[in-house]
């Protein structure tokens, strides 16, 4: 099995190291590198596999062996140097020795490895050289360039990439042009010749087997594959279990015809059953299945690589798998690749995979911290607010590229889960959560968390501080004309007690207890005829003055600027 893997100057990792265990799921976002990973030892495997055919019958070879893009079925590629970290294949003057600016960049990727059974050792490194766009070098390092490590000749790679679609008919191929197929992305369009390949097998207890899973997993019964005297594999299935290997009066029905979680499976058994493998590659084997289809097909893929003494390395986005998994066989790519240790970051990498979003992951970076604020119409009046009174905070971070989240609502468990998830990426990230004063009573177990500071509105909810009638009034007038402002003001001034009229900016019950944005606002712009919806209310803090805006807003804004570490 693989033990580690070390790569430098391929494609994302400029020099990295990846320890892996027996059996381990790769973990995190999209580009975030676990695909990379899979690659390098693909690529790895083609330079060893390569290298030992070139030798047979040859004696040593010193030199390297030339690789050619048709000859490079690992991954598709353009031109060659796409595998080079930045597509640079030459040291520039920052990662050069003395005098050796402009030396090829010598791509390496280290597999070290252990036999099962013996527990013997070994590491084997190829080195790569760029000649052209179509065209690299590959060799063993100088140690083993004579003589591979004997345990190598035990090793047999497998890669099955994300299921990308089946054709209507499919002809047969042999192994090197479907090994093309796959380094392009395209297991679909070989799945017929794998059934082939199992069923012509002289044990026929391969298939059989597939046969049986794929009964036990969907009520499909698969018929042999036929293709003697036909232009292309036929591959069949009827609805039902059958106890013989005929259609039973059934209607069969191509494997096209079926859906794509049962391509996805059909697919993963398919590679397991036609390719022996001692390390199989997996990524995103839980695409098209749904949440209970995962566990299912996750076990069984564990319980025959188990049987067979496989090493599985898989690629995910799928929460159930890591469910399923436990923490010292995930490798988190959050951050750097790291293997994990405890249940709780477990729980953060799960966490992070349900709810960041790709821009989530890069304010993550960019930021110290992160505000929650109710919904968006909040943030739109802080940011409004902080712009009328000249505050740091709009020149240091609203006018930039504010990092923020709407929490949905007034659930502030919303925050607290965004919030841990965040950390798996950014453990030393803060947050700051602005909630309503309708929040005022719940409990303190349900809003508190590390690194995250709450502040609530002494008044009922933001909008509550747009209760100002000089402000409105000098709002509606331009829009509405002085008759229909004053007829709107008429109602605020009818809805409001004398005390908040006179004190607007003042401690009032009333306004603690009343949402404005329910009941005063939009009775007030409908009696103005002017049809403004809660999303444009930050308009009517645009109107308001300095003097006009409470100084409780200017403290909320304080806090946020202390919590996210931004210098005021």
């Amino acid at each position: 099995m693989i033990t580690q893997v070390r790569t430098r100057y391929f494609k994302r990792f400029d020099d990295q190291t990846f320890p892996l265990s027996d059996h381990i799921v790769l973990a995190g976002p999209n580009n975030s590198g676990k695909t990379t990973l899979l690659q390098a030892i693909v690529v790895w495997n083609l330079a060893l596999q390569r290298w030992q055919a070139d030798r047979k019958g040859k004696g040593k070879r010193r030199t390297g062996l030339p690789l050619t893009r048709e000859d490079f079925t690992a991954i598709p590629l353009r031109e060659m140097n796409q595998l080079w970290t930045d597509t640079l294949t030459a040291l520039g003057k920052a990662d050069a020795p003395q005098g050796k600016a402009g030396f090829p960049r010598v791509m390496e990727i280290e597999l070290s490895a252990s036999n099962r059974a013996t527990g013997q050792a070994w590491n084997l490194t190829f080195e790569f050289r760029y000649q052209n766009t179509k065209q690299i070098y590959a060799k063993p390092a100088d140690k083993h360039i004579d003589s591979l490590p004997p345990g190598v000749s035990e090793f047999h790679i497998v890669h099955v990439p994300p299921f990308s679609g089946i054709g209507v008919q499919e002809t047969r191929y042999d192994q090197p042009y479907q090994d093309l197929l796959i380094g392009q992305g395209k297991p679909g369009d070989i799945l017929r010749n794998l059934l082939l390949e199992i069923h012509q097998k002289e044990d026929k207890s391969d298939w059989d087997t597939l046969v049986h899973e794929i009964a036990d997993v969907f009520g499909y019964h698969l018929l042999p594959p036929q293709y003697q005297g036909l232009p292309f594999i036929l591959c069949e299935y009827v609805h039902g279990k059958s106890k013989d290997k005929g259609k039973d009066g059934r209607t069969a029905f191509d494997i096209s015809c079926a859906g794509s979680g049962f391509h996805q499976v059909l697919m993963l058994l398919a590679f397991f059953y036609a390719r022996p493998a001692s390390i199989l590659l997996l990524d995103e084997p839980d695409a098209h299945l749904h949440a209970i289809l995962q566990k299912q097909i996750y076990d069984m893929l564990r319980s025959i690589a188990a049987k067979r003494g496989c090493q599985l390395i898989i690629a995910t986005h799928s929460e159930v798998l890591l469910d399923d998994t436990s923490p010292e066989r995930i490798m988190s790519f959050y951050q750097a690749p790291h293997p994990l240790v405890e249940d709780a970051e477990r729980d953060q990498v799960r966490e992070a995979l349900k709810r960041l979003t790709a821009m989530d992951i890069l304010n993550a970076d960019d930021s110290t911290g992160i505000l929650y604020v109710e919904g968006e119409d909040d943030f739109n009046l802080l940011r409004t607010w902080a712009k009328v009174l000249n505050h740091p905070l709009y020149e240091k971070w609203f006018a930039k590229s504010p990092f923020w989240h709407c929490n949905r609502g007034r659930n502030p468990q919303e925050a607290r889960a965004h919030f841990f998830a965040l950390r798996a990426i950014k453990p030393s990230i803060k947050a700051y959560l602005l909630l309503d004063g309708d929040n005022r009573d719940l409990p303190g177990h349900k809003v508190d968390a590390e690194g995250l500071v709450v502040g609530r509105w002494r008044r009922y909810e933001a909008e509550s501080y747009l209760v100002h009638p000089d402000a409105i009034f000098r709002f509606l007038k331009p829009r509405a004309g002085e008759l229909l402002a004053s007829k709107g003001m008429d109602y605020l001034q009818d809805e409001l007690p004398n005390t908040v009229l006179r004190d607007p900016l003042g401690d009032h019950d009333y306004l603690n207890r009343t949402p404005a944005s329910k009941t005063l606002l939009p009775g007030t712009f409908k009696a103005a005829e002017d049809p403004i919806t809660k999303d444009e209310y930050y308009l009517v803090a645009e109107q308001m003055t300095k003097e006009e805006i409470a100084p409780e807003v200017e403290e909320k804004l304080n806090q946020i600027a202390a919590a996210l570490g931004v210098n005021t």
